[in-house]
Formats: C-alpha cells, structure tokens, sequence
C-alpha cells in the first residue's frame, strides 16, 4: 500500500465519515451520503481515492503514473467541491493498493472511522471468489457500513423498509441525515401480516417516533417482503434498507455474495449495516 494525502480542510474532533471512492460517476453520490451523516455527527469527511494495482504492477510505480495521479486528483477535486456544498470539512487522499477493498477495511480502521460509505461496483472489485471462515476476520465490518448501488442518484424521496432490525437504527439514522441535510422526505414501509394491520403501524409508528422520524409516511402493507419493498419503491428515488443478517455486508464487499435487492429495484439502494458483535471463536467456527 502506498498513500498519498491530499487537501486538509478544516480541522475537526468530530468523528470521520470515510468515503471510498473508486468511479467518478459515483463520488458525488457518496459524498453526498458522506457529508450528510458526518453533518448530523458534528464530524468531518475523509474522501479517499483507493486505485486497485494490477498485481504484476509496483505500487511505487502506480505511485508515480502521472496519469493515474490526474485522474486522481480531479475525482478528489470534485468530492472536496461537493463536500464544501454540505458544509462539513474534508480531508482527501489517494491509496495505491494490491488488495482494493482489504484497504478499505484497513483505512477505516486506521483512521478510527464511525462510518465507510462505498459504492457496489467497487465491492465487486474483490473479485467472485469463495469466502473461508479466515477471509470473514478480513472483512469484520469496523464500523458502520453503507453500501450504495446508485442509479442515477437523487435522495428526494427515501423509502426506509424495516421490521425493526438489528441495523435498522443506522438506517434510520441515515434517514434522518438526509432529511435534515438535503430536505429528503421519508416514507417508513413496514410489512405485516395477514390480519395484523392496525398492530403493525402502531408499532412502525412508535419505532420511527422513537428514532426522529415522527414526521416520516407511515406505510404498511401485507404479502411478501420483497415484492412490498418493491411496490414501495416505485414511488420513491431512494431505498434506505438495514442488513437483516450479520455478517451479511462483509460477504458482499468480499465478492461472496450478491445483494439480490441491490440488483432487482430500479431506484438507488443504501444498505447499511452496524459491526457484528460475535466473538473470534463464533466468527471461525460459527455459532456453537
């Protein structure tokens, strides 16, 4: 790994949203979602440039490419512009790396990040290759984790899917972000089941109140999930959705799996998961 910093803005001791970038048709749509959530956590953005090297290539050599710095250096141009338009400070930094989405983690890590906001298609710079118990500690999420499958980006309308989930909170949270930072209006979707309607949105209801959303829609629906989120989602620019299951982004920047519902809905996808709190020995050799 080779890193280079780039433009310091203002210092801050709020905490660091990391954006990792990789495509400059999707940085502002990261920054964006960066710089809203470091805005509602007093905190900074920290738009990092990760170039995955070939490995038959010297980093030292990617390094001094004068083409790959130019084109570098406009991506971080552009997210320092549009992280100036959201009021938060930003740091910028370009990492010449092997191992593209390992680094990702690690930057995270290093620079003690509350958040990492990627893109899907820079998830699948990893590759599809299978994934081992050992390959999971690799990719242990170290904070929080969005993942953005973007389509034409635009947070007007967001659609917050949740039963009240492990990670719904993040997503939530996220929400509220983009409310308070862009003007975003949101929806809350909650599905039911048969004959459990009234139920299901005094509980959707309270949930959204206890989490800041009191001024959000309020949407219940019955049948299956996915063809309820997708109905849903015919209506809004944005689906926010927290991961149902633990682990389940850390197989996905990996390159193990594939998010159906990143794939299928014509509107932008945002999901978020919160770090997995299992213990060494469950993340080996599973839940005993």
């Amino acid at each position: 790994m080779i890193e280079t910093d780039g433009q310091e803005g203002e210092s801050t001791a709020g905490p660091t949203v990391l954006a990792a970038l990789a495509n400059p048709r999707t940085e502002s749509a990261l920054v964006t979602v960066a710089g809203a959530l470091a805005k509602q956590r007093g905190g900074r953005v920290l738009a990092a440039h990760v170039v995955r090297v070939p490995d038959q290539t010297a980093l030292s050599a990617a390094a001094e490419d004068d083409r790959l710095r130019a084109d570098s250096e406009r991506l971080l141009e552009a997210a320092t512009a549009d992280s100036a338009g959201m009021g938060v400070a930003v740091e910028t930094r370009t990492v010449f790396s092997h191992r593209a989405i390992a680094e990702v983690f690690d930057l995270a890590r290093r620079t003690d990040a509350g958040a990492v906001v990627m893109g899907y298609g820079g998830a699948r710079l990893a590759g599809g290759r299978a994934e081992s118990p050992l390959d999971e500690l690799a990719y242990e999420l170290p904070c929080d984790f969005l993942v953005l499958n973007e389509r034409e980006f635009d947070p007007s309308r967001v659609l917050l899917p949740t039963a009240g989930g492990y990670s719904s909170d993040l997503s939530a949270a996220v929400a509220r972000a983009l409310r308070d930072a862009l003007g975003s209006t949101v929806s809350v979707l909650y599905v039911a089941d048969e004959g459990e309607t009234d139920a299901g949105r005094r509980f959707i209801t309270t949930w959204a109140a206890e989490r800041g959303l009191d001024d959000a829609e309020v949407v219940v629906e019955t049948g299956g999930v996915e063809a309820a989120i997708e109905r849903a989602a015919a209506e809004h620019t944005l689906v926010v959705i927290g991961a149902t299951e633990r682990g389940l982004l850390s197989r996905v920047v990996g390159g193990s799996l594939t998010l159906s519902v990143l794939n299928e809905l014509d509107t932008s996808v945002l999901v978020a998961e919160r770090p997995s709190d299992r213990s060494l020995r469950e993340r080996l050799f599973g839940r005993r």
